[in-house]
């Protein structure tokens, strides 16, 4: 839910990898496009849309914001409008929430257009494949009801399945890697390295942890209690209306890559503690083995109010895989996301949580009694507390995906080898098909990926309007 669009230079990169027509110059516009701002100050930037249908507001409920904020000033980091004209800063979060829920993709683009004639949407439906006739894809298969169904195109395919399923629909299809395909017999359509260069954003949710003395953060009794029930239900606000994350922050720390000169960390601020539910609740979050939860006492966490931290790595150099495990379209694909293959991944997500815990040093932090939570990471008993080597550790033993996998599909230049799609998100050497999901990126962006995504669907639907003129 978080809106941040990332860096200036994601795009500009993106336009010199070949993705012409992908410059931050290009794509600002269609940022604004479905933007509607409702933070006055940003509405008045020049970098923020005020009449689109995607509303974006702040999300902060709880007095921690206004504390990090304070916290990060006297680090010397800056504070001011993450998408605006200096990425490398903390503001309040933003999201896409209106009167205390979320409002999304689907509320803003496609209820209003259902009642056009040239619409038509089918639910409880799951594509199968594309079909083609030659090099021109004709349509699709889907199963609907328990039988197989087939939509023709007269125009053109548009899959939009997002970074795992784009992949492994085109290779249900034919369209991937040769030596793949032909180890499962799938008849081959096109040689394209489809389902390669997956890049996803790997963070730690929730760590490091401070206590604090002051009643700031959510808590489970504050949430499931009557009166926070009874003010969400009658003014849509109070702590259920939270997004749960207060604040964002992006910084460049001294393990960044000097050759991108781009952002390296991500830290979002949380206001609880990822164990404020119960031991069941953070399985069923990020899926910790049982043993390890217990044995970091995430019991502990129950009712006690806690500031956390989210950092995770925005340009990984490890890049992973998306590939088909059967020819079943109900089969799962396999996902190699090999986080950390690149050590200097490790290096970097080590300074990330070195920057959130140092703000246990500054006056804001100490002045609401925050102390960061001393419990080992089971595991890591070792190495001395708070180390590198610890932190890496660390960093190895409670990573988890971020959900912001790009890149399977990605667009580039007629002559890279690694593009499946061309600028104007064609798959190469076919003809009527068209891939339009964070797949295409050629490079993941400094920013949570979201935003992105729908800038790309808007620039998207002036490509196709054009071609059908």
């Amino acid at each position: 839910m978080q809106y941040v669009r990332g860096n200036k230079g994601d795009f500009d990169l993106w336009e010199k990898m070949g993705a012409t027509g992908w410059s931050y110059k290009d794509i600002l516009p269609y940022f604004k496009k479905s933007e509607n701002n409702r933070n006055e100050k940003y509405r008045k930037s020049g970098y923020h849309g005020t009449d689109g249908p995607w509303i974006i507001s702040d999300t902060a409920y709880t007095p921690l914001a206004a504390v990090v904020l304070d916290a990060v000033k006297e680090l010397g980091y800056r504070v001011g409008d993450i998408n605006g004209e200096e990425q490398l800063s903390f503001h309040v979060g933003q999201a896409n929430i209106k009167n205390g829920e979320r409002w999304s993709v689907t509320d803003a683009f496609l209820r209003p257009a259902m009642s056009r004639p040239n619409l038509h949407v089918l639910v409880n439906a799951h594509t199968t494949k594309v079909t083609f006739k030659g090099k021109r894809a004709t349509g699709v298969e889907f199963i609907h009801g328990a039988r197989k169904k087939r939509v023709r195109a007269a125009r053109e395919v548009i899959l939009s399945a997002g970074s795992i399923q784009s992949p492994q629909l085109l290779m249900l299809s034919g369209v991937g890697p040769k030596e793949h395909l032909q180890q499962l017999n799938v008849s081959l359509v096109a040689d394209l390295p489809v389902g390669k260069h997956l890049q996803d954003h790997q963070g730690i949710i929730t760590y490091p942890e401070y206590w604090i003395e002051k009643p700031y953060s959510l808590t489970s009794d504050g949430i499931n209690g009557w009166k926070s029930n009874l003010k969400y239900k009658l003014f849509k606000q109070g702590q259920i209306a939270s997004s749960l994350l207060d604040v964002v922050g992006i910084i460049k720390t001294k393990a960044a890559d000097p050759k991108l000169d781009l952002p390296d960390i991500e830290i979002l601020v949380a206001p609880f503690g990822l164990g404020f539910g119960d031991e069941q609740s953070v399985y069923d979050f990020v899926g910790f083995d049982r043993k390890f939860i217990k044995d970091y006492k995430y019991s502990e966490f129950l009712n006690r109010h806690i500031l956390s931290f989210v950092p995770f790595l925005l340009h990984p150099k490890s890049v992973g895989e998306i590939r088909l495990q059967t020819t079943d379209p109900f089969d799962y694909p396999l996902i190699d996301p090999n986080y950390y293959d690149d050590e200097r991944d490790v290096i970097s997500m080590v300074e990330g949580i070195k920057a959130c815990a140092q703000l246990a040093e500054t006056k804001a932090l100490k002045a609401i009694g925050a102390k960061l939570r001393k419990q080992t990471v089971p595991g890591c008993e070792k190495h001395t507390h708070m180390s590198d080597e610890y932190l890496e550790c660390v960093a190895r033993t409670m990573t988890t995906t971020i959900y912001h996998p790009t890149g399977t599909c990605k667009m580039g230049a007629s002559n890279d080898p690694t593009a499946v799609t061309d600028p104007q998100l064609r798959v190469r050497g076919l003809q009527g098909l068209r891939v339009v999901d964070a797949s295409v990126m050629p490079e993941t962006v400094s920013a949570n990926t979201q935003a992105s995504t729908v800038m790309i669907a808007e620039k998207a639907a002036d490509m196709i309007k054009a071609a059908k003129l």
